[in-house]
């Protein structure tokens, strides 16, 4: 059986003479570190080195203790392999990190929440200044012929891979099969080795409607996103708000559920519809910024008061000002503190170890008062 061959040299300039004796100059070429040397050092056969770090089957089985004790090896005596993929493997923490992002989020990348993350987690990465690859991926699509596959997984120059979306559960396969951070930023994956980072919803739709049954309110409509939208941060955002609404006594009827996508626009489009409702909800609870500056531009131009005619909260991913007439209450999902997060426990994996099973990390919320929130009439 041939195996293929590498050339490998280690970084290391040669060692200082000792004792006075004639060691090799400090401007002497740095030494060549072998195949060989590295399985004898390891106690392996060459072809289970190739075939460990090439990702391919030479019929040779290798444990992951064996798998373990090679790259040690392969990182004392400084082997630098020259295909990126090897060096990769060899050296995790050098790999490109991959943001994968659903083709069903509205917008992309151009999201307020993707652009908002992705800006976040360059920020984290150690090695500054840091690259991200952002690829779309297909909820859809089986990879599993590697047809398709996002190319830092394709070429294997992937160290990191992180993810806003459903899980295409195929790429998960490929991800865990090759022993990798997996991370689902913004919603719960319970697949096996995914760890998902995600804001406390439930705490943050308490925070959101206490605030408004504490000014008394009783009727609260939603501003939500597109009617029958497959992001899984929505569902899980809309699942909170029922559970916390009933734990507090609210009825939320599906009449006073605006949907829409999230924007100026749709909060706009909310108010004209609750204009024509004989028994109007006095609070809106905004599932975006955006969408709650548009209900207080709208408010502003028919003459309603907020918040002596309308409250209005609203879910933030930062702790900042939101851009409004009106200072609006916020919830706050922190998306830099889900960043700092993900990138963390992603460096802690590929220094620990993947899990097997699925993981969830939760992140604090906070409520920020300001003055879109009040008693009716006053």
């Amino acid at each position: 059986m041939s195996v293929p061959s590498e050339g490998f040299t280690n970084g290391n300039s040669g060692e200082e003479p000792k004792n006075g004796g004639s060691g090799p100059r400090s401007d002497a070429p740095a030494k060549t570190v072998t195949m060989a040397a590295v399985a004898r050092v390891a106690g392996v056969s060459q072809g289970a080195i190739s075939s460990l770090l090439n990702d391919r089957d030479y019929g040779i089985r290798v444990s992951p203790k064996t798998r373990e004790r090679v790259f040690k090896t392969c990182k004392d005596l400084g082997y630098v392999p020259n295909d990126l993929r090897a060096f990769v493997r060899i050296y995790p923490e050098r790999g490109e990190t991959c943001l994968l992002v659903s083709d069903r989020i509205p917008k992309g990348i151009a999201n307020p929440f993707v652009a908002r993350l992705t800006g976040s987690l360059m920020a984290h990465i150690a090695r500054q200044p840091s690259s991200i690859a952002v690829i779309l991926y297909d909820e859809r699509f089986d990879y599993d012929t590697g047809d398709g596959l996002p190319s830092p997984l394709l070429h294997g120059t992937a160290s990191k891979v992180l993810c806003v979306g459903a899980g295409n559960e195929s790429i998960c396969r490929v991800v865990h099969t090759r022993q990798l951070p997996a991370l689902m930023l913004g919603h719960t994956a319970p697949m096996p080795g995914v760890t998902s980072i995600v804001p406390d919803y439930a705490a943050a739709a308490r925070l959101a409607l206490e605030t408004l049954v504490r000014h008394g309110h009783s009727h609260v409509g939603i501003v939500s996103g597109p009617f029958g939208s497959h992001d899984p941060r929505l569902a899980e955002m809309n699942v909170a708000i029922g559970d916390a609404a009933a734990n507090l006594g609210l009825t939320i009827h599906a009449h006073d559920v605006f949907s829409g996508d999230l924007n100026f626009e749709s909060g706009i489009a909310a108010v004209e519809q609750l204009r024509t409702r004989p028994n109007p909800p006095t609070a809106l609870l905004c599932l975006a910024e955006a969408a709650a500056c548009g209900v207080v531009a709208g408010a502003h131009v028919h003459g309603m008061w907020v918040p002596g005619q309308l409250s209005v909260v609203t879910l933030a991913d930062h702790a900042g000002m939101i851009d409004s007439c009106v200072p609006i209450t916020a919830v706050v999902l922190p998306v830099d503190e889900m960043a700092a997060v993900a990138v963390r426990e992603a460096d802690r994996q590929i220094r620990e170890g993947i899990p097997v099973e699925s993981a969830k990390i939760t992140v604090g919320v906070h409520l920020i008062e300001r003055n879109s929130c009040g008693p009716i009439g006053k």
